[in-house]
């Protein structure tokens, strides 16, 4: 059995992303939003851990 204690949990990706679009989204005045590539690492990274973890518990969909 595989131990996933040290994955996040919806939530904190949730919260993650949300805090780093949300300083983002902040500056109304401007008309684009530029992530610094530790920024879009951080989301990415995120996003595909928790894929993956609920990837492992899916049923195969083939």
């Amino acid at each position: 059995m595989v131990d996933h204690s040290d994955m996040p949990s919806a939530l904190q990706v949730a919260q993650a992303v949300s805090a780093v679009l949300g300083r983002k989204l902040a500056d109304q005045s401007a008309s684009a939003i530029v992530l610094t590539r530790e920024e879009a690492a951080l989301c990415l990274g995120l996003a595909e851990g928790v894929a993956e973890n609920l990837g492992q518990g899916a049923p195969d969909a083939r």
